[in-house]
C-alpha cells in the first residue's frame, strides 16, 4: 500500500515526537543579555576623536562591551565616512569573540578556529554548525550572520539559515527561537531578512504577518544588488546539485513565497521575474532557469511559467526549460493545463532524441526524478537503454542509473530487467566498457541479481538469488542486509550471514584505509552496520564524516539516520531523516524510512531493521 495517503498523519506524528525537544530547551531559558547603559553612538564616534588618548579609551571600552557593541561597530565599519572610525570599528569587530557562555562544546570548537580560517574553510564550518545535533549550531550560525567580518560571510550564514525554513516544517519552531537569540537586533540586511522570515513564521495575526513581509521587502532591497555581483558560491561541494548558486537568489526565492502568501501577487511575480533574469546570467542558464521555475511552481507560483513563454516559442527551446514548464503547468487549474503539460513534456522528450543531446538527456532524467515526475524520468532513461544506435557505454550508464531509480520506486523487477538489457548475455566488450566507467562488472551483475531477489515472491527463490548475488560480488551491502534479515534463516544461516558481514566490513575498512578521502566506502560501512550488526560507534563516525563535505546529501543523511535509529536515538533519527526527505521530497524510499522512524519513535508501528 502506498504511504502517500497517510503522509499528513505521519507529519503530525513527527510533531508529537518533537514535543519533548521544545519543552525546556536552552532557547526557552535564554534571553538576550541586558543592554549596557552606555551611549554606544558616542563611543563609536569617539573612535575618530582628534585626541589619541580618547580614541584608545573608546576602543578599550567597546572591546570590553563585546557582543552588545557589535551592531553599532558593524554599522560604523560599513557606513562611516570617517576612515579612522571605520578602520578601528573593523579591527574591533575582528576581535569580538564568537563563543559565548552556554555554547555546546562542538560548536565552541568550530567557532574558536573560525576567524583565522580561509573563506572556503569558514563556509565549511558554517555547514558543520548547521548540522550539529539538537540544533546546537543554529544560534552560533545566526551569530555569525550578525557579526562576521565580511559582508559575503554574513550573507552566506543568513542564506543557509533561510534555506532551513519550509512551510509546515515541524522542526522549525525551536530552531526559530535559537535564531532570534543569535541575531539579536542586528541591522545587517541579511540578518534583517532572516529575522523578518522568522517573525513571519511565528506571527499569529494577519497584521503581524504583513509587517514582517514589509520588513523582508525592505531588507531584500538592501542586500540584493550586492548579492547579485558576488562570485562566491554557497559552498556546495563538487557534484552537489541543489539548484542554489547565489545567496541573492535564496533571499529572492523566499521573498517571492512570502509575497505570494500575503496575496501580493504582483510583487511576487516581479520577484520571480528577477530570479529568472538572474538565472539567465549563469554559466548553464537553461538548467538554472528550469530549477528556479520548478522551485517557484512547487511553492504556489505555477503561473511564473508564463514568464518563459518566449523561451518556449524559440526555434530550439531548451528541453530542460520545457520539462520544468510541463511540471509547472501540471500544478495549474485551467481546464487545458494537463494537456499543455503533457504536450510540453512530449516536445521536450522528442527534442532530446538526437545523439548530440546525451548530457542533457541524463540531466533531464535526474532533474525529473528530483521533481517527482517519475514516469517522464523513466522515459528518458529507457530511451537511452533501448536505443540500439547508442554506444554501449551510454546505454550501460543509463541502465545503471535507471535501475537504481526503479529500485527506489519499488519497481525491482523492472530494475533487474533494465540491467539485463546490457548484461545478458555476458559480453567482454560490456565488461571493458563498465570498467572504463569505473564500475566493477561483477558488482553491477550482483546488483542485477539483488533487484531480482527483491522482486521474488517465493522465499526459496529470493534466498537463491541473494546467494547468487553474493557469489558474484561478496561486498554488495544491500544483498548482505537482505540475507541477514531473511525471516526463515536457521541459526546456522544467521551465523553465516553475520560472518559474511564481518568479512565485508573488514574489506571495506581496508578500502577506507587505502582511500581515506573516499566517502563511498565510509557510507557503505555505516549503512551495512546500521542495518545489521557491528561497530555502531565507528559506523556513526564514518557516516558523519561523509557529511562534512556534502552536508545535505540525502543518501548520506539517510545513512546517518539509520545509525542513530540503530543506537536507539530515535528523536535524532527522525530529525535527520526529515532533512534527507527535504532534499528528495519525492523519493518513496526516503519517505517510507521517515514514516517508519516516526512510527518507532511514537510507538505506533513495528521496529525498523
Amino acid at each position: 500500500m502506498s504511504v502517500f495517503p497517510v503522509w499528513p498523519r505521519v507529519l503530525l506524528a513527527a510533531v508529537a515526537v518533537l514535543a519533548p525537544w521544545t519543552r525546556g530547551s536552552r532557547a526557552d531559558a535564554i534571553s538576550p543579555p541586558p543592554r549596557p547603559v552606555v551611549d554606544l553612538e558616542a563611543l563609536v564616534a569617539s573612535l575618530g576623536d582628534p585626541d589619541y588618548a580618547v580614541r584608545e579609551s573608546a576602543s578599550r571600552a567597546l572591546a570590553a562591551l563585546g557582543l552588545p557593541a557589535a551592531d553599532a561597530l558593524l554599522t560604523a565599519a560599513e557606513t562611516s565616512g570617517d576612515v579612522e572610525v571605520a578602520l578601528r570599528a573593523r579591527w574591533l569587530i575582528a576581535s569580538l569573540p564568537l563563543v559565548v557562555g552556554g555554547d555546546a562544546a562542538e560548536a565552541a570548537t568550530l567557532l574558536d578556529r573560525f576567524a583565522s580560517r580561509s573563506y572556503g574553510d569558514r563556509v565549511r564550518i558554517m555547514h558543520r554548525l548547521l548540522r550539529l545535533d539538537d540544533d546546537a549550531g543554529i544560534e552560533p550560525l545566526a551569530r555569525i550572520a550578525r557579526i562576521e567580518r565580511t559582508t559575503a560571510g554574513s550573507r552566506i550564514a543568513a542564506a543557509l539559515l533561510v534555506r532551513e525554513w519550509q512551510p509546515d516544517d515541524p522542526f522549525w519552531p525551536p530552531m526559530a527561537e535559537r535564531l532570534l537569540v543569535g541575531l539579536d537586533q542586528s541591522g545587517r540586511p541579511a540578518a534583517r531578512f532572516l529575522r523578518a522570515l522568522v517573525t513571519w513564521s511565528r506571527a499569529e495575526s494577519p497584521a503581524d504577518r504583513e509587517t514582517a513581509v514589509d520588513e523582508a521587502v525592505a531588507a531584500a532591497a538592501l542586500l540584493t544588488p550586492a548579492a547579485e555581483t558576488a562570485d562566491e558560491p554557497i559552498g556546495l561541494s563538487a557534484g552537489e546539485s541543489l539548484g542554489i548558486a547565489r545567496t541573492g537568489r535564496i533571499f529572492r526565492r523566499h521573498l517571492a513565497f512570502l509575497l505570494a502568501r500575503a496575496g501580493r501577487h504582483e510583487q511576487a511575480f516581479a520577484e520571480a521575474g528577477r530570479i529568472l533574469a538572474s538565472a539567465r546570467d549563469e554559466a548553464e542558464p537553461d538548467e538554472q532557469i528550469a530549477t528556479e521555475l520548478e522551485w517557484l511552481a512547487s511553492r504556489g507560483l505555477p503561473q511564473v511559467v508564463d514568464m518563459v513563454a518566449d523561451d518556449l516559442a524559440a526555434p530550439n527551446p531548451s528541453p530542460l526549460v520545457a520539462y520544468a514548464a510541463a511540471v509547472a503547468w501540471s500544478k495549474r487549474s485551467e481546464t487545458d493545463a494537463q494537456d499543455r503539460s503533457i504536450a510540453l513534456a512530449d516536445a521536450a522528450h522528442a527534442s532530446l532524441a538526437g545523439a548530440d543531446n546525451l548530457p542533457q538527456k541524463f540531466r533531464a532524467a535526474m532533474l525529473l526524478a528530483r521533481w517527482g515526475a517519475a514516469e517522464w524520468a523513466l522515459r528518458e532513461y529507457r530511451g537511452l537503454i533501448d536505443d540500439p544506435d547508442r554506444m554501449v557505454g551510454q546505454r550501460a550508464l543509463a541502465a545503471i542509473l535507471g535501475a537504481e531509480f526503479l529500485h527506489e520506486q519499488g519497481r525491482d523487477a523492472e530494475a533487474g530487467e533494465a540491467l539485463a538489457t546490457i548484461l545478458d548475455p555476458p559480453d567482454d566488450l560490456v565488461d571493458r566498457v563498465l570498467t572504463t566507467l569505473e564500475r566493477d562488472p561483477q558488482a553491477v551483475r550482483s546488483r542485477m541479481t539483488y533487484f531480482r531477489a527483491c522482486a521474488a515472491a517465493d522465499p526459496a527463490l529470493r534466498r537463491r538469488l541473494l546467494e547468487e548475488s553474493l557469489r558474484t560480488y561478496s561486498k554488495d551491502v544491500d544483498t548482505l542486509i537482505a540475507l541477514y534479515h531473511l525471516e526463515d534463516n536457521t541459526p546456522a544461516q544467521q551465523a553465516d550471514a553475520a560472518a559474511r558481514i564481518r568479512r565485508a566490513t573488514e574489506a571495506i575498512e581496508n578500502q577506507i584505509a587505502a582511500l581515506p578521502d573516499d566517502t563511498q566506502g565510509k557510507n557503505e560501512y555505516a549503512w551495512l552496520v546500521a542495518n545489521t550488526e557491528g561497530n555502531l560507534a565507528k559506523a556513526t563516525r564514518y557516516s558523519r564524516a561523509t557529511l562534512e563535505d556534502s552536508f545535505d546529501n540525502s543518501s548520506y543523511l539517510d545513512t546517518l539516520a539509520h545509525c542513530q535509529a540503530a543506537a536507539g536515538d530515535l528523536r535524532r533519527a527522525v530529525r535527520t531523516q526529515w532533512l534527507a526527505l527535504r532534499q528528495e521530497p519525492h523519493s518513496p524510499l526516503i519517505r517510507r524510512n521517515y514514516a517508519r522512524f516516526v512510527a518507532r519513535a511514537t510507538g505506533d508501528g513495528p521496529p525498523v531493521p
